[in-house]
Formats: structure tokens, sequence, C-alpha cells
């Protein structure tokens, strides 16, 4: 693909279209497809890159859970005329054969007519520029949708109604027709909320990965996780890529991720988001986890959606002023620092536990973890599922009687079951 840009036009247009961008099979290069995400980002696109090594299978649950208008298939090693027909027949599975469909890549000329008869709308080979690209997924025109028929399908767990309600909730457009059909009254019937905040790049969405994958080997529950990135000021789109760290779960059905661009002001969490938690209670889920955008000092909005908040830090990120200062120990029921294999986590933890008091003498519980070799992550699920919780003088879990348990939050152990 041609790495030129064009110039912000059209924006009333095409700053809502959704494109979801895959790489199928076993090719292992991303590099044109990474650019072809940027392209269509500063173009306005609000575009979900689903990585390397995607299931057609897995491909088509996205679509259908991301409410995408738009998907786009790179293929480099010459499976195409295998791999398209069995990405079409998994759209047509999952309810979403409207999709538009662009295939990028080496094909053969004779090649394209046969998968044009899959429903491919256009098929893109090297040279071809972000311009192209843009103007063929400009031109696609949404179906008519009856909003009564969308909430009736949620209640019944239909999941690409339920994506483009979430949709509709958040479009300027149609938000007020969508939260007069789901007044506070409503309720949430049950379902439990957890909100994992903290600053750009500390390992959220990989925690959040790491839970859902300890939650689904324990429990029967319907998770759903709401992903908050954020969205340009300049052009209105957004690389939502959140999702990357949560792939091994795509088909699980008892599932449902959707990611949502963020607009800035709005305190890291996307528009519409109390809306939408009734709406994921209506469709019977029962735990949602919320993914903000990076945070900074003093934005606490996601505590007034959540039932729990888990602040995520890591290691050589300021001190106990900046801490203090941060304003955000208020919000938060947990403390999680990531990438404790770090230089410096151990020394970070001990501040934690030494400065964490709240201005009503309460603490907060502070747990050590590592993707890098698993460290912690034992006493993570044992302190969320609430069968344990952390003593901060020395970072030892005791049972609830207060006897103090052999567990270490350094050591790895197995997961109790989330309890609703």
């Amino acid at each position: 693909m041609n790495e030129s840009s064009p110039s912000h036009c059209c924006q009333s247009e095409i700053h809502r279209t959704r494109v979801v961008l895959a790489k199928v099979g076993l090719d292992g290069h991303d590099r044109g497809i990474k650019v072809v995400a940027r392209g269509l980002r500063d173009a306005g696109f609000h575009v979900i890159y689903s990585g390397l090594w995607q299931s057609p299978e897995a491909v088509a649950r996205i679509v259908a859970d991301e409410d995408a208008d738009w998907l786009g298939i790179s293929l480099l090693n010459g499976a195409h005329l295998t791999l398209i027909p069995r990405v079409a027949e998994a759209l047509r599975q999952v309810g979403r054969r409207d999709v538009g469909f662009l295939v990028g890549g080496i094909i053969p000329p004779a090649d394209i007519p046969r998968l044009r008869q899959h429903g491919v709308d256009a098929v893109f080979g090297p040279g071809t520029t972000i311009t192209e690209i843009v103007a063929s997924c400009s031109a696609r025109k949404s179906l008519p949708i009856s909003l009564d028929d969308l909430i009736d399908r949620t209640r019944q767990r239909d999941r690409v109604a339920l994506a483009r309600l979430l949709t509709l909730a958040s479009d300027p457009e149609t938000a007020m027709d969508v939260r007069s059909r789901f007044p506070e009254v409503g309720g949430l019937s049950g379902m439990r909320r957890i909100a994992v905040t903290g600053s750009p790049g500390v390992g959220k969405s990989s925690l959040i990965g790491r839970l859902l994958k300890s939650f689904q080997q324990q429990s029967t529950s319907r998770i759903a996780v709401l992903a908050c990135d954020p969205q340009s000021p300049v052009t209105g789109g957004a690389l939502l890529g959140d999702r990357l760290r949560m792939a091994d779960s795509t088909l699980d059905e008892n599932l449902f991720i959707h990611s949502l661009a963020t607009p800035s002001g709005t305190q890291g969490i996307a528009p519409a988001l109390d809306v939408m938690e009734r709406i994921l209670a209506l469709s019977g889920f029962d735990l949602l986890i919320i993914e903000t955008v990076g945070i900074g000092q003093g934005e606490i909005a996601v505590r007034s959606l959540a039932d729990h908040v888990i602040l995520v830090l890591q290691p050589q990120t300021g001190d106990s002023v900046q801490w203090d200062k941060a304003g955000l120990w208020e919000l938060a029921d947990l403390i999680v620092v990531q990438k404790c294999d770090l230089t410096g986590a151990d020394e970070m933890l001990a501040g934690l536990r030494e400065h964490l008091v709240r201005a009503d003498g309460t603490t907060v519980p502070i747990v050590g973890v590592s993707s890098h070799d698993s460290a912690g992550w034992g006493a993570l699920f044992q302190t969320l599922s609430g069968s344990l919780r952390v003593d901060l003088r020395s970072g030892s879990p005791v049972t609830e009687d207060g006897v103090e348990s052999d567990l270490h939050p350094e050591v790895q152990h197995g997961v109790p079951e989330w309890r609703a």
C-alpha cells in the first residue's frame, strides 16, 4: 500500500464509519495493514485492528460485535481463494453479510471475479493509495434501522442487534432517542461493573485480557467489555486497538467486546456509557469490564459508572508527591502495579503501601503483577473474587477472619470463581 494520506475531507460523511482490519491465516507481516489503519484514522474513520493470525470465524465475530461498516482483509500468502470464501461464510453465519468487504494484497487479476462472487466489494493491490481506499469506504450507505426491533433482538441476546444499539447510543443523531428507551429507573438487573483505569501504556488491556481468561476458566458468567480509546480532536478518527490484548477470547459465546471512540474532555470514558450499561444489562450480561482511555490527574468520572475501580500503575512513573496530587486515590478500590519484573517495582510497592491512606483513614488493597513471569496473578484473582483481602502492612493476603494465609502476592495460584 502507498503510505500517502489524504487531506481531511468529507468529515461529516465518514467520521463515524467503523472499519475492522484483519490479517487472516499464517501471514506474519503487518506493516502494510498498520499503514492503512493509520491512514484511515487520519481520514476520520474509527478503525479496529484485530491483529495477526486471525481465523475467519474470529474475524466475523469481531465484525458483528464491533458493528463494523467495513471489513478489510490483508493477504500476502496466496491463500485468498481458500480463506476469503471461509470469511464470507463466517460472516453469513453471524448475520453480517451486509458488511462492506475489501481485500488487499498480491491478488492475480484473474482471481478477482471469483472473490467478487463471495461478496468482496473491491480488491487493492500494491501501490494503492490511502485516498483510493477512503473513497471506496466512504461510498457505502447504512441500512434502515428499526429501534424497536433492535431492542427486542437485544433482549433475546442477538449480538448484531446489541452492537448496533451501542453504536446508536453514541451517535449524536440517535442518542436521545435511544436514551429515552433506557431510563435510569430500568436498573442494571444485577450486572456487576468493574472499571480499569490508569495512564497510557500502563498495561490496562493486558490486565483485562488476563482477567477474562481467568473468569472464563472458572465461571459460566456472561462478560462484556467496553474498551475506550481516544478519538482525534482534529479529524474525528480513532485507532481502536485495545482488543488486540484480548484476542484469545474472541470466540467465547459468553464474551462480548466492543470498542468505543472517546472524544477529549470526557474524562477517559465514552459518551452515553451509562446508557450502554443498561443496554448490556438488558442483554443479560452478568459482568461488565470498562477500560478507560489512558487518563491523568483529576479524571475520576468512571467512579459513578462502576461498582469497583481498579487503578493500574507501573514502576518508574512518579513518586509519592505525584501519587498524592493525582486525584485518583479517592476512586480506586484496588491498585494493581503492572510490569513488576521492571527495575524499581519493589520500591514502588513499598512506597505505595507506606503512603497510600485515604482522608478517612482507610487503605486501598495493592497487588503487584507481571505478565512477563506470571507473578502475582493468583493474589489479584483472589482479591477480586472477594475470598481474600490484602494486608497492606506486609503485602500478604489474609483471610476475612484475619488469619494470615500462606499465599503471597508474587506467587501464582488457582483462580476462584467470581462471586455474583
